[in-house]
């Protein structure tokens, strides 16, 4: 049996491997994980703007040195510093997060899956912004020079980006919504 490595096995790899670290790490764990995603994209997103606006200024002056910054440096850079503040975040970003009262029955379980699930989507959908060199939330995703050939070539990818407005939202609904159910239950 022969394996290729594909976009979409890439994609459920992620997917398996987020949604596992949320059950060894807990509920609780996971949800900080989200807070931090969302702070880290938009920390992110700042970044790497005025790091564009530093390029472009810059621009005559590099290319006088001898140095090439172009978009994909950019979104290297973005890619790495958002790991590293999701990383910091979680470790030591000073906040923390605890559920009193557990959820119902099979539903805790249940729960840690679906905030590993949404994890996934929402850190997947920001990795894809940062790779296409595009604007959080932008519609035009699909039609970034470097995430075409990746969106044609796997239904994943392509789904992962028609419905990033769905994967950015979901988790902070879900959060919305386990609080909501959490406050209940203890009562």
């Amino acid at each position: 049996m022969e394996l290729a490595l594909t976009w979409d096995l890439l994609v459920i790899v992620f997917f398996a491997v987020v949604v596992a670290y949320s059950f060894i790490v807990g509920k609780d764990e996971a949800v900080k994980i989200i807070i931090a995603s969302y702070i880290a994209i938009v920390a992110v997103q700042a970044v790497g703007n005025l790091m564009a606006m530093l390029v472009g200024d810059a621009q005559s002056f590099a290319q006088f040195v001898g140095l090439r910054v172009d978009h994909s440096v950019i979104s290297i850079i973005k890619l790495a510093l958002f790991v590293a503040v999701i990383i910091g975040l979680s470790v030591s970003g000073g906040f923390d997060t605890d559920y009193p009262h557990a959820l119902p029955g099979f539903w805790e379980p249940v729960a840690t899956a679906i905030f590993g699930l949404l994890t996934a989507g929402l850190l997947l959908s920001a990795l894809l912004t940062y790779i296409g060199a595009t604007p959080i939330l932008d519609g035009n995703l699909a039609n970034a020079p470097f995430l075409t050939p990746i969106v044609q070539s796997s239904p994943l990818v392509r789904m992962m980006v028609e419905y990033q407005n769905l994967w950015f939202a979901l988790p902070a609904v879900l959060l919305f919504t386990i609080g909501i159910l959490s406050k209940r239950s203890s009562s």
